[in-house]
């Protein structure tokens, strides 16, 4: 038992002495302390870029396709066999030229049939209407007559028409685009077989992606070239702007007007177009990637102020390019961080590096 006690107290310094141990230990690792990850000390090196506001067009490239100005698709009213075919793809044709016959025996007759029968009803009338009015012919019988010869007259009429409908002729100036009648063939009421295009002034279809057509306005210049053609170039100005997009590519379909005198350019010819934006003149525009939110969903940035960080609130404006228009928070010659945004917040110290 003695001896139990003797161990048991020579333990005890040796306890305290690891105790003490310990507590220095600690100590010194709570008067040193772990530096935060964002400590305000650590400088960090960032890449700046100035803002500056656009000072002048910009050029943006598309590929396009023309297009005809105006297309009229030109069909027979009337069944039957193509007989004559007086004009070809490519052929500019006036106002009135007759473009195609088809045959117009069964019509031809029709007609005479018709033209007889308003001959007898005309005949009997005659001769009934002095009767009538002696007294002699009832008033229902007459008026029977009447209706024949009416009948009669309207038969002339529809049967003229059918027989002037076995010539097609062109409604207005312009281009046989497409030919889709031989002779010999049978032709389907209200079935195309041609194609009139007016090409003096032509379209170029340009789809602009969704993300670009706010910058895009009626009235804005483009350059148009044509390698078909050597690459020669036209001008042309925004005429119309979609307002519904393509649901597969998600782009909406611009044209651009262009005079065509000479009948150059040609319906489906690829083309390079170049849209003179002005639109961006006077704005600050910054890369769309340097734009951050917070979690009360405010927009922000950060700029360098001298070696420390400064957060700006700002509101956006419309994409353009590879950036997006600033509306406020920004002033031309402040130093937005380009760089290295990530690792800093604000009032962090930071070095700017080239």
């Amino acid at each position: 038992m003695n001896n139990n006690l003797k161990m048991q107290r020579k333990e005890i310094p040796t306890l305290v002495a690891y105790f003490m141990i310990i507590v220095c230990m600690v100590s010194c690792n709570n008067k040193h302390g772990d530096k935060p990850d964002n400590d305000l000390n650590q400088v960090v090196n960032v890449k700046v870029q100035q803002i500056a506001t656009s000072s002048g067009s910009t050029e943006q490239p598309y590929i396009g396709m023309i297009e005809e100005s105006s297309s009229v698709p030109l069909s027979f009213l009337i069944s039957g066999n193509a007989d004559k075919v007086m004009v070809s793809e490519g052929q500019d044709v006036r106002k009135g030229q007759l473009l195609a016959v088809i045959n117009s025996g069964n019509y031809q007759n029709a007609y005479q049939i018709a033209v007889s029968k308003e001959r007898q009803a005309t005949d009997a009338y005659n001769r009934l209407e002095t009767m009538y009015k002696s007294g002699s012919l009832p008033e229902v019988k007459f008026v029977e007559i009447q209706t024949g010869l009416e009948q009669a007259r309207s038969m002339v009429a529809i049967s003229k028409k059918n027989l002037n409908d076995c010539k097609l002729y062109s409604p207005t100036n312009g281009t046989i685009g497409k030919r889709m009648i031989e002779p010999g063939m049978n032709i389907i009421p209200g079935n195309p077989v041609f194609q009139l295009v007016k090409i003096e002034k032509v379209y170029a279809t340009v789809p602009i992606p969704e993300n670009e057509i706010a910058t895009i306005k009626k009235g804005q210049k483009a350059t148009i070239s044509v390698s078909a053609l050597g690459n020669k170039s036209f001008e042309g100005t925004i005429e119309e702007k979609g307002v519904m997009s393509n649901p597969l590519s998600h782009t909406y379909k611009v044209k651009i007007t262009m005079n065509n005198p000479q009948k150059l350019l040609q319906p489906g010819m690829v083309c390079n177009v170049i849209i003179h934006n002005n639109n961006t003149a006077g704005k600050i525009v910054v890369p769309a990637d340097a734009i951050q939110i917070d979690q009360k969903g405010q927009k922000y940035i950060f700029v360098a102020d001298g070696n420390k960080v400064v957060k700006k609130n700002v509101e956006t404006g419309s994409p353009y390019k590879n950036g997006v228009i600033i509306t406020s928070g920004l002033q031309p010659g402040d130093q937005l961080i380009i760089e290295g945004y990530q690792k800093v917040s604000e009032n962090t110290t930071i070095q700017i590096v080239k």
